[in-house]
C-alpha cells in the first residue's frame, strides 16, 4: 500500500531526435495502482527525446498541482533525467538546467514528491500514450507535404 496521493508514470517521445515529440503520462490511484485514473497524450512540438522527456515530468507536476495533490511517486525510464534531477550527471544544456529549474520550481509546490528509476519494460503504458502521439503529428505532416 502507497503512502503517496497518486503513482505516477512519465515518458517523452521524438521522432527523429530532434523531431515531431509527445509526451505520455499514466496517473494512478496511490491506494489502488491496479488501474488508472487519467491518461495524458500530449504533443509538446519539436524537440529531442530528452526534452520530451522533462516535459513529461513537468506536465505531470502541473497536474499534480492542478489537482491539489499532497505527495506523489513519478515514475520514470529515462536514466539521463533521472540522474540530472537527483544530481548525480552534470547538467551541460543550457535547455535542460532551465528544465531542471522549472522542476525544482513546481516540486517545491508540492508537499512530498519523489522520483524512480525504473526499467523501460516497466513504463509501456507511458511510453505507448507519447509514441502515438508523435506518429500522428508525423502522419500529419506527411499529409500536409503531399
Amino acid at each position: 500500500m502507497s503512502s503517496n496521493d497518486y503513482v505516477i508514470f512519465v515518458d517523452g517521445s521524438s521522432r527523429g531526435n530532434p523531431g515531431p515529440a509527445g509526451i505520455g503520462i499514466v496517473v494512478f490511484n496511490g491506494k489502488d495502482p491496479s488501474n488508472p485514473i487519467k491518461e495524458i497524450a500530449r504533443p509538446i512540438g519539436y524537440a529531442t527525446n530528452n526534452i520530451a522527456e522533462y516535459e513529461a515530468l513537468i506536465y505531470a507536476l502541473k497536474w499534480l498541482l492542478n489537482n491539489q495533490s499532497a505527495t506523489a511517486l513519478i515514475k520514470m525510464d529515462s536514466s539521463l533525467v533521472y540522474n540530472q534531477l537527483m544530481g548525480n550527471y552534470r547538467i551541460k544544456s543550457p535547455e535542460m538546467a532551465r528544465l531542471v529549474k522549472r522542476i525544482q520550481i513546481l516540486k517545491d509546490k508540492l508537499q512530498s514528491i519523489s522520483f524512480e528509476l525504473i526499467p523501460r519494460s516497466e513504463n509501456k503504458r507511458a511510453n505507448r500514450l507519447a509514441q502515438q502521439v508523435t506518429k500522428k503529428i508525423s502522419e500529419a505532416a506527411k499529409l500536409r507535404k503531399s
